[in-house]
């Protein structure tokens, strides 16, 4: 399983690989994913603390986006990955496309 998350000061994904990051990259995508959300780090962040508790486990996909694909999204202030154009939580996709402009797409 791979891990994406956004790495902030770089303004890259972060791919991680067997809990250790294995590089960055402008663009990626992962196929049979699951939305993962540590709660306690949520709350640390909120706080202040800088840390990764926010992440999406799949596996590599080499694949554009299709144009079916809808607009996800994770906030900090709010609980879990959301869709956003409904608000609503999402907790699996079968695909999902980061993009170079820091956006999400999903198939859901």
């Amino acid at each position: 399983m791979t891990d994406i998350y956004r790495h902030r000061p770089k303004r890259l994904w972060s791919v991680r690989d067997s809990g250790r990051v294995s590089g960055h990259r402008q663009a990626v995508a992962l196929a049979d994913c699951r939305f993962r959300v540590s709660e306690a780090g949520r709350l640390r962040a909120l706080r202040g603390r800088r840390e990764v508790h926010a992440h999406v486990s799949g596996t590599l996909l080499d694949a554009l986006p299709p144009a079916g694909a809808v607009p996800i999204g994770y906030r900090i202030d709010e609980p879990g990955f959301r869709r956003r154009d409904t608000g609503e939580i999402i907790h699996a996709a079968k695909a999902v496309y980061f993009l170079e402009d820091g956006s999400c797409v999903a198939v859901l």
